[in-house]
């Protein structure tokens, strides 16, 4: 399938790929090549800089998530890889972004550090793991309980006759490419249902791994 535009949240990466002075790339490929099977992009980017600190983080997610994205993207296609890359550079230079504009060696070379990195078992691997964790249609980000004191009066001109705490479970998640909250009243009894609920979760996820370490199967997770 040719490739006709690079996503904007994907072009830093790929700029970063173009622009690594060759060592920096030989330490990243090589440090992908070594790194062992683990699942999604934090876990990736912590392997490398274990074995190359001198590197930034936020450069190193910034080159896998583009990097995830092509190889998720590219899954199945029977296309020659040799031709998909041929077509993501000339949507890069289509796309009229400087950062992204290739010459005609930097193009040969940026097709050539691509290719070797999507050929590392360890970013396909850690690829798949990403999109099945964000295979929904929404997913977690953040949560804060918001804990407060409520008067309570009998009547309005009258000193409170007592006080309610309450609480405010705040959850955000993102929708697609939108970032939402929402907010739910609780009592006491909603946080010990809460609490028991997450507990047998992890109790759950437990017991599963172990099955996992009987089959000899990694966890990814």
């Amino acid at each position: 399938m040719a490739i006709s535009t690079v996503p904007a949240g994907y072009r830093p990466g790929f700029s970063k790929i173009k622009r690594l002075p060759p060592v920096d790339f030989e330490a990243i490929a090589t440090a992908l090549e070594n790194a062992p099977m683990v699942g999604g992009l934090k876990e990736l980017a912590s392997a490398v800089l274990q074995q190359v600190p001198s590197l930034k983080r936020n450069d190193i997610e910034l080159i896998l998530r583009s990097l995830f994205s092509l190889s998720i993207f590219l899954a199945g296609d029977e296309t020659p890889l040799s031709e998909n890359l041929s077509s993501l550079s000339s949507a890069m230079q289509a796309s009229g972004n400087p950062e992204l504009a290739l010459s005609e060696d930097e193009k040969v070379e940026f097709e050539r550090r691509l290719g070797r990195l999507l050929t590392i078992n360890a970013v396909s691997v850690a690829a798949k793991v990403q999109r099945l964790r964000l295979d929904y249609p929404n997913t977690f980000h953040d949560v804060r309980v918001l804990t407060d004191v409520r008067p309570i009066f009998d009547k309005p001109e009258n000193r409170p006759v007592g006080c309610a705490v309450s609480h405010n479970l705040k959850i955000t998640y993102h929708e697609g490419g939108d970032h939402k909250e929402f907010y739910v009243a609780l009592d006491a009894d909603d946080i010990q249902t809460m609490k028991k609920a997450l507990e047998r979760a992890e109790a759950k996820a437990a017991s599963l791994k172990s099955v996992l370490q009987a089959a000899t199967l990694p966890d990814l997770s």
